[in-house]
């Protein structure tokens, strides 16, 4: 998580804003036309509805959102709009980053965004089922499992960023906070 903000933050051809609201029925960025560019994270942290049915074949338990998983979902958009590309046309890649941080926090992974299913090689796994453990063994060298690898990489890996406090997630009506994101020359 911290890498992908750290790459917003540091954006030289755009600003990003994250507005925090409790009403929002869905997490979404968006992004103006004019300059300089400006694109805007609307994410809901109290937000845990169903994005598809069956985690892990089990059609009993869903998928659902998870606050974190969603906000970096919606950054890796404002990275892919910071360089130049189209979100609405990379959001398998941007469940594919976020499959990375759900399946390190141990939660459903998703396999889909709406009715785009995800390639082959990005269908959820979970350790000793991942496409890259099945390479691993087939070239002859193992991977250490996941759980070992995060705590390798120390605190820049995903979802190392503290969650918001409890007053920053809404007051219980319609509006919002704004929060924008700093950039590294305000620090």
């Amino acid at each position: 998580m911290r890498r992908v903000l750290a790459r917003v933050e540091r954006c030289a051809s755009s600003r990003y804003e994250i507005c925090t609201s409790s009403t929002a029925w869905r997490n979404a960025f968006d992004r103006s036309d004019g300059a300089p560019r400006r694109g805007l994270i609307t994410w809901n942290p109290d937000l845990h509805t169903e994005l598809e049915g069956g985690c892990d074949g089990d059609p009993t338990r869903p998928v659902t959102r998870d606050p974190t998983a969603s906000l970096l979902h919606e950054l890796v958009h404002a990275l892919h709009d910071c360089e130049g590309l189209n979100p609405g046309e990379h959001e398998l890649e941007a469940v594919r980053i976020e499959n990375i941080y759900r399946r390190a926090a141990g939660l459903c992974q998703r396999s889909r965004y709406g009715d785009r299913f995800a390639p082959e090689v990005m269908k959820p796994c979970s350790p000793g089922r991942c496409a890259c453990a099945v390479q691993a063994k087939a070239i002859g060298r193992p991977r250490p499992p996941l759980h070992s690898r995060a705590r390798a990489a120390g605190p820049t890996d995903v979802g190392d960023a503290p969650r918001p406090s409890s007053g920053s997630a809404g007051r219980g009506d319609d509006s919002s906070a704004a929060a924008p994101v700093p950039s590294p020359a305000r620090r």
